[in-house]
């Protein structure tokens, strides 16, 4: 073999060696670590409740202990080494009258969140699947209202 054959091979076993490398990280690593779910808690909690539709249930709320909360689960959900401290989903959201338009509104946020900080699209659907199952804890869906019975002839 020559030597540039030496060589283009050697560099793509590299290649394929790095990517083996990055498919086997945490979800929590290719999230940028401890900072890097900071960072995406901060901005989508920012960006969420001075949105016109899905803001309304934040007026009033601690901002700074959510982000700390959302941070922290996370962590906890992307394989890092945090554990969720905070309530449940159902707890936290009960009586909020979240609606599908405001749910979707964040899930939206999120996901320009992520895009914005570079996360590559696998790990951005791997962390949506991973929400996605606290959609039924957190959006209240309007009680139907009983259509009068026409009377008997």
């Amino acid at each position: 073999m020559s030597v540039s054959t030496l060589r283009l091979l050697s560099m793509s076993l590299l290649c394929c060696a790095a990517l083996s490398a990055a498919a086997g990280t945490s979800l929590y690593s290719r999230l940028g670590g401890q900072s890097g779910v900071t960072a995406i808690a901060d901005a989508l909690i920012d960006r969420t409740a001075n949105d016109p539709v899905a803001g309304r249930s934040f007026a009033g709320s601690n901002l700074n202990r959510i982000k700390s909360l959302l941070a922290e689960q996370l962590c906890d959900l992307s394989g890092g080494p945090c554990h969720y401290s905070g309530d449940s989903m159902k707890q936290v959201h009960g009586g909020h009258r979240i609606s599908e338009a405001e749910f979707n509104r964040m899930v939206a946020s999120l996901q320009a969140v992520l895009k914005e900080r570079h996360v590559d699209l696998r790990s951005r659907n791997q962390l949506l699947r991973l929400l996605a199952h606290m959609k039924r804890d957190i959006v209240e869906h309007a009680p139907s209202v009983a259509q009068p019975r026409p009377a008997a002839p």
